[in-house]
C-alpha cells in the first residue's frame, strides 16, 4: 500500500481536491490539458503502485540491521557540525529566533559543509528511528531524539517536517497490514492541525503588521472570495487551504504566462542539468558557463511553489513536463534495484517523502532532501570497508 507511486497520488490528489473548494480569487481555472495530464499520472502512477505491491519490492531483505560504527560516536560527529556551523553563524540560530536576532536562514552554515551535515543528519535520523522500531531499545529512541533535535536548533521546519514524513513513512513500512482504523481515527487531530497551522500562522502575520489578532490579513493576500469570507468556516483553514493548493495554481499560471522558447540542443542541455540533476551539481555548471536556471510564472510571493513539472514547461513547454513525468515514473524502480540492503527500508521511506512532496518543487534534485537517497546506495560499501579494516588490525 505504502510506495512512492501511492505517495505521489496522495499529494497530488489531495493538492487537487483541496483547489476545487474554490476559496481563492487569485486562483486560474485548470485547464482541461492539465486535468487531463494529471489524471493520467494518476493512472500510470496507479498500476505501478499495483505492480510495487504485488512484486514485493517493499520486503525487508535478510540483513541484520546493525550498525558497524557506535551510533553514540556518529551522533558526536554530527553535533560537532553543527557546533561549526554555528560559530560560523555566530550564534544558534533558535535562539537568534527567539531574542529577535536578525537571521537569514539561506546564509547559515559552512558552505558545501553545511549540505553533509543536513543530508546525512536528516538520514541518520530515519535510520536511527528504524533500528529503535527494529530493536525496541530506548537507547535508540533517545538517540532518534537527540539528532532530531538539530533539526529544532537550526530553526528548519522543513528538515523537521520531512524527518518526520519519511519516519512516519517508515513505521508504515514496517506494518504487515496497513493500519486504515487508526489513520482514520488521526483524521480529527489533522483537522485540528491544520486549524492551529492557521492559528500560528495568522498570529505572526498579525505582529509584523503590529496589529491584533486578524484574519483579513492573509485572506487579503491569498484574494480569499466572498463567498468563504461570508462562510461559518473558521478563517484559519485559508492558510492550510493556500499552501495546499497554490502549487497548482501556480503551475496552471507558468503554463497560461510563460513564454517558451523554441527549443534547441542547448534547452535541452539546460532542462537536464537543472531538472534531473542535483541542485549542488546544476548550479556549478551554471556558475561554469554563466547560465541561471529557467524562471517560471506564479500568482504571488511568498506563493512560489509550483510543483515538480513547472520549470521543465519553462525549458521545454509540455514536452518538458511529458519527459519529468516518465522520470518519475522511473525512478522508484531503478532505485529499488540499488538498495537490497540493511538501509533498504530507510531509502524507501526518504522516497515516499520526496514523492509526497513532489506538489510543490522538484524533491529529487533538492540535495536536503534528494541527496539523502544516496546514503543507502554508498553506506554497504563504506560498511564493508570498515569491517574490512577492522577484521584486519584486529589479527
Amino acid at each position: 500500500m505504502v510506495n512512492p507511486y501511492s505517495c505521489y497520488i496522495l499529494g497530488f490528489l489531495v493538492s487537487f481536491s483541496v483547489y476545487q473548494l474554490g476559496w481563492s480569487g487569485a486562483y486560474p481555472k485548470l485547464s482541461f490539458s492539465l486535468i487531463t495530464f494529471l489524471i493520467a499520472t494518476f493512472v500510470a502512477h496507479s498500476l505501478l503502485s499495483r505492480n510495487w505491491i504485488k512484486a514485493g519490492r517493499n520486503k525487508k531483505p535478510h540483513d541484520e540491521i546493525k550498525p558497524v560504527i557506535n551510533p553514540w560516536l556518529v551522533t558526536a560527529v554530527l553535533y560537532i557540525c553543527w557546533l561549526g556551523d554555528f560559530f560560523y553563524e555566530g550564534g544558534v540560530p533558535l535562539l537568534k529566533v527567539l531574542l529577535h536576532i536578525e537571521y537569514d536562514y539561506k546564509k547559515f552554515g559552512v558552505p558545501a559543509f553545511h549540505v553533509f551535515a543536513v543530508t546525512f543528519g536528516s538520514f541518520y535520523c530515519v535510520y536511527l528511528f528504524h533500528l529503535f522500531l527494529a530493536s525496541r531499545k530506548r537507547e535508540h529512541l533517545l538517540l532518534f531524539a537527540i539528532n532530531m533535535f538539530a533539526s529544532v536548533l537550526i530553526y528548519s521546519r522543513s528538515m523537521l517536517f520531512f524527518n518526520l514524513s519519511s519516519c512516519f513513512f517508515l513505521y508504515l513500512l514496517t506494518l504487515k497490514e496497513f493500519p486504515y482504523k487508526k489513520l482514520s481515527l488521526g483524521l480529527p487531530v489533522l483537522v485540528l492541525l491544520f486549524y492551529f497551522f492557521g492559528v500560528i500562522g495568522t498570529q505572526r502575520v498579525s505582529f509584523e503588521s503590529n496589529t491584533t489578532y486578524n484574519n483579513n490579513i492573509f485572506m487579503d493576500v491569498g484574494l480569499a472570495t466572498p463567498q468563504f469570507r461570508e462562510s461559518a468556516i473558521p478563517k484559519e483553514f485559508f492558510w492550510s487551504y493556500f499552501y495546499i493548493s497554490s502549487p497548482l495554481a501556480n503551475l496552471q499560471v507558468n503554463i497560461n504566462t510563460y513564454s517558451v522558447q523554441p527549443i534547441t540542443i542547448k534547452r535541452i542541455l539546460e532542462y537536464i542539468n537543472n531538472e534531473l540533476l542535483f541542485e549542488s551539481i546544476s548550479k556549478r555548471v551554471n556558475n561554469l558557463f554563466g547560465i541561471e536556471r529557467e524562471n517560471e510564472k506564479t500568482i504571488k510571493d511568498p506563493f512560489n511553489v509550483s510543483t515538480v513539472y513547472s520549470r521543465g514547461y519553462s525549458y521545454l513547454g509540455w514536452i518538458g513536463i511529458i519527459i519529468t513525468a516518465f522520470v518519475v515514473l522511473a525512478i522508484p524502480y531503478y532505485y529499488n534495484s540499488l538498495i537490497n540492503n540493511q538501509y533498504k527500508m530507510v531509502g524507501l521511506a526518504i522516497l515516499c517523502t520526496t514523492y509526497l512532496f513532489l506538489t510543490y518543487d522538484n524533491t529529487i534534485r533538492l540535495m536536503a532532501l534528494g541527496f539523502q537517497l544516496v546514503y543507502p546506495v554508498i553506506f554497504p560499501w563504506l560498511d564493508r570497508k570498515i569491517g574490512f579494516l577492522e577484521a584486519n588490525t584486529t589479527k
